[in-house]
């Protein structure tokens, strides 16, 4: 620890190597990994692990980690502001820690109950309970142990805190009225998915990538609960967003509420006022669809996603669809698929697709969330945007690449 004016370099409890007592302390996923890769000393705060006593020591004295200390110091306290009840639905078996953990009151050294203070691994995906081989469908947060809760709050932090602080208290907030429609699944996939997408859109106004018309209209297609369309008009309150779906779900108007009533306005503007809702078929907005418009459809089937990139496509606008399932006959002219796994088989099925379509980028979340975790995304014709493409046609892809891997999320 920074604050230890002693020099016999020993870890304290927040810095520990495996083979002190105190590592306890650590959550059970953290001393599973210093077991698997043989790590000799790690850093709790910035969960990362070192082999050598002089990197480790490097890492302490080092910019970042203070960084991670400060931020540790408010973990808490942040944590307890915005999910209080996440809190005290434990406080009346648990006491508080001062190292930022509630462990019970048997004083358990062994199982630290709440974590908020380790930084968010996507490992921890793993943790969450499974049906087969993702997340369980039906789970929702709360559902979750207390523990769980305390490291999607992190996740949050971690993903959406650095510009939208607030997205912890909008959850929060649904789960005291509505949470039945916080499925953790579902929401693990739309902010996995928001983030990659939201980043695209953003590349328009890149100077990264030549010759790009902005968006001004995102159309979000076959769109369920409507969240996603939510996080993108309120990540880009100027541009309009329209959801579309053949019924409208309260999942939604839950959803908006929340966001309208916590979250933070743009120019005293109410938030989600660039928000529309259509009760219509996907297809019938085919005439509205410009080149600064941009169509985004989540695990729509078959013949939606073929319907979003065709009309992306015949207007020169962007889009970008994760696929739920592709029928081969669509694309293939004839051939069967036989012998493949079914993740096989969406995986070779998204590919032909992305060449079908012209795609530019390619790009997949985590398969513990969802079995269909590919997303893919293009611009237009891909005639249209010679400027863009490299020696072998398609170079915009690297261009996009670069820009989502960047991932700086504007603040409002």
């Amino acid at each position: 620890n920074n604050n230890n004016n002693n020099n016999n370099n020993t870890p304290d409890n927040n810095n520990v190597p495996p083979s002190s007592s105190s590592s306890s302390h650590l959550p059970q996923y953290v001393r599973n990994n210093l077991d698997k890769y043989g790590y000799e000393y790690y850093c709790n705060i910035c969960a990362i692990g070192f082999t050598k006593e002089k990197n480790y020591q490097q890492h302490i004295a080092g910019r970042k980690h203070a960084q991670m200390e400060a931020d540790e110091a408010i973990s808490w306290h942040d944590f307890i502001t915005d999910c209080p009840t996440w809190v005290t639905m434990m406080m009346t078996d648990q006491d508080c820690d001062t190292d930022n953990t509630t462990t019970t009151k048997n004083d358990d050294k062994d199982t630290v109950l709440l974590d908020v203070c380790t930084k968010w691994r996507e490992s921890e995906l793993s943790l969450f309970p499974h049906d087969h081989s993702c997340i369980d469908t039906s789970l929702t947060i709360s559902d979750l142990s207390p523990q769980l809760r305390a490291r999607f709050w992190r996740y949050l932090r971690d993903s959406f805190g650095m510009h939208y602080p607030e997205l912890p208290k909008i959850i929060h907030y649904i789960s005291l009225r509505d949470s039945q429609y916080l499925r953790v699944k579902e929401l693990f996939e739309t902010c996995e998915a928001f983030q990659i997408i939201g980043n695209i859109i953003a590349s328009t106004t890149s100077d990264d990538v030549d010759d790009n018309v902005e968006v001004d209209c995102i159309y979000d297609l076959a769109c369920g609960h409507g969240l996603l369309g939510i996080l993108l008009a309120y990540r880009f309150p100027t541009k309009k967003v329209v959801c579309v779906d053949l019924e409208e779900r309260k999942s939604y108007h839950v959803f908006k509420s929340a966001f309208v009533t916590l979250g933070e306005s743009y120019q005293n503007r109410t938030p989600l006022s660039n928000l529309e809702y259509r009760v219509d078929d996907l297809r019938n907005i085919q005439e509205e669809v410009v080149e600064s418009s941009f169509l985004v459809s989540i695990h729509a089937c078959n013949e939606a996603n073929k319907y979003v990139a065709d009309m992306s496509r015949k207007a020169n606008a962007g889009w970008a669809v994760m696929p739920c399932c592709i029928r081969s006959g669509l694309y293939l002219r004839g051939a069967s698929i036989l012998d493949l796994s079914s993740e096989d088989r969406y995986k070779v099925l998204c590919g032909v697709f992305a060449e079908a379509n012209d795609a530019r980028l390619v790009r997949k979340i985590s398969r513990d969330i969802t079995a269909r975790p590919i997303i893919i995304a293009g611009w237009g014709m891909l005639s249209d945007r010679s400027s863009c493409a490299g020696e072998e046609g398609g170079g915009s892809r690297d261009s996009l690449e670069f820009v989502v891997k960047r991932g700086a999320m504007p603040p409002l």
